[in-house]
């Protein structure tokens, strides 16, 4: 009897020990604190193996470096004691002549593993972003105008540049402290030396960073999941979780707002700013963007576009027979502006040479390079080639919407096109290795946003100059358009060691109008950077805790709050 009695209350103590377990569960999932994020594109792998904006944003969640920008694109430390300067001594000039730079890194940093940051990770930067046996990580400039890295203490190094380097604070040059030496050496070595390939970097396995947040899970096709990094040192992230969701259509991410599935869409198009408006319970951030949507030219990679758009004269007769004021008074909004250059406004001379919509005379300018319809089929041909380019831009509504127009004012001209609109970071901008489109130039145009710099006057080597041509001897390289001028890549040598503001200032005015006259790029509309927040759930960030450069947006997130 007893036995029996103590059976059953045992019994009842257990499923009231079960039930009270599931309320306190249940009352700490309430508790945790969550922020769900729309996410456009979804990155083919991570930093620093892609150049694709997706990829990089992620960073702000789980990863800093040695400094960063703010809304007002000023520059403050994050990872070192202070920003080297030459007023403080940390910037100084050696014997050559050349630039050095000392970094004095924080003695309290900790990755999210509770290692210890340290002078070792920063060499270990040096190397990834050098030694091209590493793999394929997309260097910029460094390897090219960084001599040496030297450890002085476990918490010192000097960056040594083979030139006078004025912009040794710019993110292309500055040393990178960022990637976990202790666990990302060892995973290279184990696969042959190089990070292609690694599951740190292709699905999220094991990333370690420090940043605010950890990344625990990345659910291909769906989204990623971080949480709280208890080892970070800054200012402790104001939500327990964020939930990234990979929403690739436009009207879906939208509803997707509308219905509180997500708490924050960003990045959308200024013609969506009457749809994110109208959500009850919503507001909208804007800030500055470095980016703007533009036409993009292969121009000189043989064999592997349409032979018309050798002839720059060709090049300017397309330009000119796009509406592209009646395009963005459309899709855009009215009076959206047309950029006159890639660079940014800070960096325009007087008097730039702007091709206007002209459709006549973009007819008679392809008439005089042999470009006719000798078929009557209403395109135009030469020696036997049809004028029909492959058209390629990613699934952005607002880009596919501008593909139809900018295909029917073509047409009126007699030029074809087949389009097509495909995933941005996993196809269009996958890399070399990966069979990319842009990467391998298996396309005629494509329209997509590059990003400026307002910062500094130098120009990427990867991206613009003749060395930059991707290549299997070069499957780091980024100038997609196959832009190849001597004169141009002189220019930009110029510029990076130039320390004189005035013949600087020139030389880069001299560059701008060769970029545009050689008519690769044609500027469709600036992009400001919108961000819809549902301020039921979340505060809306002040303008300086959000970036406005190229991949700094959530940079600050940890001191985005819960509402209340």
């Amino acid at each position: 009897m007893f036995a029996k009695k103590t059976s059953r209350m045992l019994g009842l103590s257990l499923v009231l020990v079960t039930v009270l377990s599931l309320l306190v569960g249940a009352v700490q999932a309430q508790d945790e604190s969550v922020i769900v994020i729309g996410w456009e594109q979804e990155p083919e792998i991570l930093y620093p193996l892609t150049t694709s904006t997706f990829g990089q944003l992620l960073k702000g969640f789980y990863m800093r470096n040695v400094w960063d920008w703010d809304g007002n694109n000023n520059p403050f430390p994050v990872m070192v004691e202070e920003l080297p300067t030459i007023e403080n001594g940390g910037v100084t000039t050696n014997a050559d002549g050349n630039t050095v730079v000392t970094y004095k890194l924080r003695q309290d940093l900790k990755w999210s593993d509770g290692e210890a940051v340290t002078a070792d990770d920063c060499v270990f930067g040096h190397r990834l972003w050098t030694d091209t046996t590493t793999g394929t990580i997309f260097r910029s400039d460094y390897p090219n105008v960084v001599a040496s890295v030297e450890k002085v203490d476990d918490f010192t190094v000097i960056q040594t540049f083979n030139t006078p380097f004025p912009d040794y604070q710019s993110d292309t040059v500055y040393l990178h402290c960022d990637i976990p030496e202790h666990v990302v050496a060892p995973l290279m070595e184990a696969n042959g030396g190089t990070v292609d390939g690694l599951p740190f970097f292709t699905n999220g396995e094991g990333v370690v960073g420090y940043g605010p947040y950890v990344m625990t899970e990345w659910r291909k096709g769906e989204g990623m999941t971080f949480v709280r990094n208890e080892n970070f040192v800054g200012t402790a992230p104001g939500f327990d979780r964020v939930e990234v969701r990979f929403i690739t259509e436009t009207a879906q991410m939208v509803n997707a707002f509308e219905t509180g599935e997500i708490d924050v869409a960003f990045n959308w198009a200024d013609n969506l700013m009457a749809d994110y408006m109208g959500v009850e319970g919503g507001t909208v951030v804007t800030t500055p963007s470095v980016y703007a949507d533009a036409l993009w030219f292969n121009i000189d990679a043989d064999g592997t576009q349409n032979p018309a758009l050798k002839d720059v004269n060709v090049r300017k007769a397309i330009v000119m027979a796009i509406n592209r004021r009646a395009n963005n008074d459309a899709l855009v909004y009215e009076g959206a502006p047309i950029p006159e250059a890639y660079d940014a406004r800070n960096w325009w001379p007087e008097g730039l040479n702007v091709l206007q919509y002209d459709p006549e005379g973009a007819a008679a300018m392809l008439d005089a390079a042999g470009w006719v319809d000798t078929n009557g089929n209403n395109i135009r041909d030469k020696d036997g080639v049809e004028m029909i380019l492959r058209f390629f831009t990613t699934t952005r509504q607002v880009r596919m919407d501008y593909q139809l127009t900018i295909q029917a004012d073509l047409q009126a001209v007699g030029i074809g096109t087949q389009l097509f609109a495909v995933p941005g970071p996993a196809v269009l901008f996958a890399s070399f290795t990966n069979r990319g489109i842009m990467a391998t130039s298996d396309y005629d145009i494509a329209i997509y946003a590059n990003s400026n710099d307002p910062i500094t006057p130098n120009y990427d080597p990867d991206t613009f100059t003749c060395a930059g041509l991707p290549s299997a001897e070069n499957p780091g390289g980024s100038n997609f358009s196959h832009f190849c001028d001597p004169a141009f890549d002189e220019l930009v040598a110029s510029i990076k060691v130039n320390t004189d503001p005035v013949s600087r200032l020139e030389q880069k005015h001299e560059a701008v109008n060769i970029f545009n006259e050689a008519t690769f790029y044609a500027g469709l509309y600036p992009r400001n950077t919108h961000y819809a927040i549902a301020t039921e759930r979340v505060t809306p960030p002040e303008l300086v805790d959000i970036g406005v450069l190229a991949a700094n947006w959530f940079n600050h997130i940890e001191y985005w709050q819960p509402a209340g």
